[in-house]
């Protein structure tokens, strides 16, 4: 065999993300028999558990995002919500060895983390609040057990107030259960002993907000799968204080702010704040001038004076003399609702304290009437990225994109059909696993996505490569599917060389997703960066897995 490279030698990412932890994701918790799909079908169930102390079908239901988990482990038999708040709280102080783990990123030379986390925040700790500790026998009446109840409710959850909308909307009743969706909140004081164990590891966090009420994609992801997005509804761009969305980032920041003062410790651990994640992501599949011209978007165009405003503002009266414009669509929504969250990252002082702001955008926003027919796909893609970089020069100065400004893209080549390998080869993949030259013809190309990336941004921006530019999530899968993805050893070392290296010299800060996923099964030799080096064979990694057997 090959001899390994040691871990001072391997070309390594800017940082890992810490995915489905504080914002879940179904198919990290599929077991050894689970799903195919990095991406489930919405007719699908797949989520089997969540360790330690859901385990399986003898400790409760399937899942397919956190909404529906926390609302179907009170409703089983034997169910309460007292438990469905521990076996959450459970598993989210087990899921990383804080101390041993991050001590194994910073040796091997990760010092950013990324925390894809929940929208929904409590004050309150678990950890120490007696109303847990109570029996729940001693809510003796079922007029008790409704107020303890509701008391753990307040304590620990947040109702969506959209998916209540929609209840009232529909004449039904907005205060039964049936038509609550209820989030299980982050207990801010868990974030707050997680940053200062940070700060010991020389780590900063990058606290990720991957979620917001009534879900802003489709997919796991957005916490509300299979539900329909319900976010952009409900976005009110004209009355900016009083938005949900907007005030939940107000309020978010306000927090962190605060950290400066009350617990500096904390406030060292933090480094970067993304705003939101994949915005909108896919809404180009719907709507007119899409695959699927028929079907409503769950993304509204902006009201016309508003958008008429905006393109204004972005490409001028007319006399514009700048290359690309960004053209008028549903997708200015979400491109505003951005362009307000960097306006309010920078009425802050978290600027001034060297925090990051990360905006994320995605590609698959923008319907596909917007760039020429006959362009490839590698041609597109450029296209979009020219209409980010146009938006993003009148959305922040050169200033603040060499210091606190980054525009975020992520890229998998599990999804790109042009980038794509897999074990049958074509048509399913561009090349064979195992095809020396097939695959070194399209990691060449692929992997230059970055070169390609920095290229447009600095014709765009005009920054000479001083606007700092990331993708904070890719991974060495060849193919979203892990019946077909390459998972021999070769090929992902020679897809994640290639990635890095490539964004390295282009000085894109990438993000490995994810650091670690010990349920995920077949997912785990191209997905988990702690499974991957035991793959590479690198010293003080085995085997990502766990006693606990998801599932059974």
């Amino acid at each position: 065999g090959t001899e390994q490279p040691p871990s001072s030698s391997l070309p390594l990412p800017t940082g890992v993300n810490l995915g489905s932890w504080l914002s879940l994701e179904d198919y990290f918790y599929v077991g050894p028999r689970g799903a195919a799909e990095v991406a489930t079908p919405d007719d699908e169930t797949v989520g089997m558990c969540l360790p330690p102390l859901h385990t399986g079908p003898d400790t409760g239901p399937m899942w397919n995002a956190e909404t529906d988990l926390y609302g179907n482990l009170i409703d089983m038999e034997g169910g309460s919500v007292r438990d469905a708040i521990k076996i959450f709280h459970a598993f989210r102080t087990s899921f990383l060895d804080w101390e041993e783990e991050l001590s194994q990123m910073a040796k091997l030379g990760i010092h950013h983390v990324r925390v894809p986390l929940s929208w929904c925040l409590t004050d309150h700790d678990p950890t120490n609040d007696d109303i847990l500790g109570m029996e729940e026998d001693t809510a003796d009446t079922s007029e008790k057990k409704g107020d303890y109840d509701a008391e753990l409710h307040r304590r620990y959850t947040c109702v969506d107030p959209f998916f209540s909308s929609e209840a009232e909307a529909q004449k039904s009743d907005p205060t039964d259960d049936d038509d609550e969706v209820r989030w299980p909140a982050v207990p801010r004081p868990f974030l707050v002993s997680f940053l200062k164990v940070c700060a010991k590891h020389n780590i900063k966090v990058n606290f990720d907000l991957h979620t917001y009420p009534g879900g802003t994609s489709p997919g796991t992801f957005s916490g509300v799968w299979p539900r329909r997005p319900l976010f952009w509804k409900y976005d009110d761009p004209e009355n900016v204080n009083d938005d949900v969305g907007r005030k939940l980032f107000r309020d978010f920041l306000t927090w962190v702010e605060s950290l400066k003062k009350t617990d500096p410790a904390a406030f060292s651990g933090l480094g970067a704040i993304t705003a939101m994640n994949e915005p909108a992501h896919l809404a180009g599949l719907f709507g007119p001038g899409s695959a699927n011209p028929t079907v409503k978007s769950y993304l509204p165009s902006l009201p016309e004076r508003v958008a008429k405003d905006y393109l204004v503002e972005l490409n001028g009266n007319g006399e514009t003399t700048q290359d690309t414009i960004v053209p008028d669509g549903p997708h200015l929504r979400a491109l505003l609702w951005q362009r307000d969250a960097v306006a309010l990252f920078r009425s802050t002082t978290l600027p001034d304290s060297g925090i990051t702001l990360f905006i994320n955008v995605h590609e698959s926003i923008f319907t596909p009437s917007l760039v020429p027919a006959d362009m490839d796909d590698d041609e597109k893609l450029a296209a979009a990225t020219a209409i980010f970089g146009a938006w993003w020069a009148k959305t922040t100065t050169p200033e603040e994109r060499a210091t606190w400004a980054v525009i975020d893209m992520h890229r998998y080549h599990a999804w790109g059909p042009t980038c794509q390998g897999t074990v049958d080869g074509p048509p399913t993949g561009n090349y064979t696993c195992g095809d020396e030259e097939g695959t070194a013809q399209t990691l060449g190309r692929c992997a230059g996505w970055a070169g390609m990336y920095r290229d447009v941004m600095n014709e765009q921006l005009g920054d000479d490569d001083s606007a700092r530019l990331a993708s904070a999530e890719f991974s060495a899968s060849t193919h979203h599917s892990v019946l077909h993805s390459c998972t021999d050893t070769t090929t992902l070392r020679k897809t994640y060389l290639a990635q890095v290296e490539a964004g390295n010299d282009a000085g894109v800060e990438l993000f490995w997703w994810s650091w670690k996923m010990p349920h995920g099964g077949a997912f785990r030799p191209a997905w988990s960066f702690k499974h991957f080096l035991h793959r590479l064979g690198i010293d003080g990694f085995g085997p990502d897995e766990s006693e606990i057997i998801c599932g059974r």
